[in-house]
């Protein structure tokens, strides 16, 4: 049944998902992307309320209260240029959904439509949760220390996010880690500088953070830590002829579960600590901790599994987690959840790149699909969990 209410639904949300295509917002500006959600919850009435700003919270109530899941859609947009092929193209020069989170957003309000129809069936409530500002600062814990997660209480989540690089339908899953903690860092390295001519009178920050940079390139390996330590830029100096008294380095250091974390963050400091005393020189090492690591409950994983065979989906059972984050992994700190990926790649229609290519493009086959998943698994949580 919900797989045929999602179908009919297609052109409708090919539409929604296009609207929300055209104007990309970010990091709690998205103004017109909220107006417009807000606007569809009005159209299918079913009542909401505003939360973090720009974020947007609706409850669907069952035949009784005993339960609620929580769905969750990001609905926020990246700063880069629109290069795809895609003819709908974003109206901001500078900005598009590379992430597809306006694919997300309709799927969400599609199932929304959905569960909102099967209301008086339901064996609980269904609160839908259309989240800012993912891709920066975050928008999932604002919203939870704000509320979101009581009135009714919260049982268990679900969110969905696309995949370009599977085919269009099939269902990516994993238990336990499957996406990580993006943290950073910034690292100021105070040498002495001086003559280009006179090295030897100096201490070229460049070349201290040469040997940082190699060491962190090594880290994984030495210490055998599941994690990925990249090195994004190295900046000193001004001129051809002249050693600079500082140089910075940032970069990203993600790791997929706590004690991971905890040890990398300690190694990364011990390391530049090290290289410091070495050169007799001040290093300061700024650490920002970011999201958590993404960990998904067992059980609503095989809620996902077997809603996906209900609806004759695909399933990949993912071996390794991606380093990517997301900050999902808050509601998964406090409810357990399922943060599963939707295919949407099609090499006829050119739907072959990945997520924050300024090419990314999504078959729009995978709508309807999308919709159902999330609304079937909505469905067996309430009948099964």
């Amino acid at each position: 049944m919900i797989k045929e209410m999602a179908d009919s639904l297609k052109n409708e949300l090919i539409s929604i998902r296009r609207q929300l295509h055209k104007t990309p917002e970010t990091d709690f500006e998205e103004i017109k992307t909220a107006a417009f959600i807000r606007e569809k919850l009005t159209e299918y009435s079913i009542p909401y309320f505003v939360s973090a700003k720009t974020g947007t919270v609706a409850v669907i109530h069952g035949k009784n209260e005993e339960k609620t899941v929580l769905l969750r859609a990001d609905i926020d947009g990246l700063p880069i240029k629109d290069e795809s092929n895609f003819h709908i193209k974003s109206e901001r020069d500078g900005f598009m959904h590379a992430c597809g989170h306006d694919i997300h957003s309709a799927c969400l309000l599609g199932a929304a439509k959905i569960l909102n129809s099967l209301k008086d069936t339901l064996n609980g409530n269904v609160k839908l949760v259309f989240q800012p500002a993912e891709e920066g600062m975050g928008g999932a814990l604002p919203m939870i220390e704000e509320g979101i997660l009581e009135n009714p209480c919260v049982d268990g989540a679900f969110a969905l996010h696309v995949e370009p690089l599977e085919t269009t339908g099939k269902i990516q899953i994993k238990d336990g880690s499957i996406m990580a903690s993006p943290d950073d860092f910034e690292i100021i390295i105070h040498g002495v500088g001086g003559h280009g001519a006179y090295p030897e009178k100096c201490v070229n920050p460049l070349s201290v953070g040469t040997e940082i940079l190699r060491e962190y390139h090594g880290i994984s390996e030495k210490y055998n830590l599941p994690c990925v330590v990249t090195i994004c830029s190295f900046n000193g100096g001004s001129c051809r002829n002249a050693i600079p008294d500082t140089a910075t380095i940032t970069g990203t250091a993600r790791s997929i579960d706590p004690i991971t974390r905890k040890k990398l963050i300690e190694v990364l400091e011990n390391t530049v600590s090290a290289i410091a005393d070495k050169w007799k020189i001040t290093i300061e090492f700024n650490f920002n901790v970011l999201f958590p690591p993404v960990i998904n409950n067992e059980k609503m994983n095989s809620i996902v599994q077997k809603s996906a065979e209900k609806l004759g989906l695909g399933i990949t059972l993912l071996n390794e987690p991606s380093m990517a984050g997301d900050d999902f992994s808050y509601f998964c700190e406090r409810v357990p959840s399922s943060y599963f990926k939707l295919g949407i790649g099609n090499t006829s229609k050119g739907a072959v790149y990945p997520i924050h290519s300024p090419k990314f493009f999504a078959d729009e086959d995978a709508l309807p699909l999308g919709a159902s998943i999330m609304a079937q698994a909505a469905v067996d949580f309430l009948d099964t969990f």
